[in-house]
């Protein structure tokens, strides 16, 4: 497990790719978990969504699909476990570096709080653009395109069906 989270952490600082994690079902269930874990822990931290557990559920099941299709038109499936792991592992650090920003409570927060939620927000971007790029054996603008077009639609799907985020 300890390889994991070294590996995960390396691929949030840039210096290792999906590629670099162990090959296997029982990574990406533990990636999953990792993810869930966190997600579910942020769902209930500050302002809560409508439908937590719809959001959950789908923040968790359309990258399966997602993730499978993008390689499939890129003729790289072989790729679909690593760039999961990598997906939902690096995901999970990240929202685990941002669970105390959603600790405060009251009104506004302060602008040092916005700014380092802004900060992460951006480095998720690069984080997966840096695993497409590796993923899909392409630029890292192109692996930057996909990562964002699949924000968008991820979280158009979770906002019409869970309701507003």
């Amino acid at each position: 497990m300890s390889i994991l989270l070294a590996r995960l952490i390396n691929i949030v600082f840039l210096r290792q790719g999906p590629q670099d994690l162990p090959p296997g079902r029982s990574v990406l269930l533990a990636s999953l978990a990792f993810y869930v874990l966190i997600a579910a822990l942020s769902l209930n931290l500050g302002r809560t969504p409508q439908s937590p557990t719809a959001v959950l559920v789908l923040a968790a099941g359309l990258p399966l699909i997602l993730v499978w299709v993008v390689l499939q038109l890129k003729n790289r499936l072989s790729r679909w476990e690593q760039t999961l792991s990598a997906l939902y592992g690096t995901s999970a650090l990240l929202s685990m570096a941002s669970l105390p920003l959603n600790l405060q409570t009251g009104a506004e927060p302060t602008p040092p709080l916005v700014m380092i939620s802004l900060v992460i927000f951006l480095w998720s971007f690069a984080v997966d653009a840096h695993i497409w790029r590796n993923a899909l054996d392409t630029s890292f603008a192109a692996g930057l395109g996909v990562a964002m077009i699949l924000f968008i639609f991820t979280f158009g799907i979770i906002s019409s069906v869970a309701g507003p985020l």
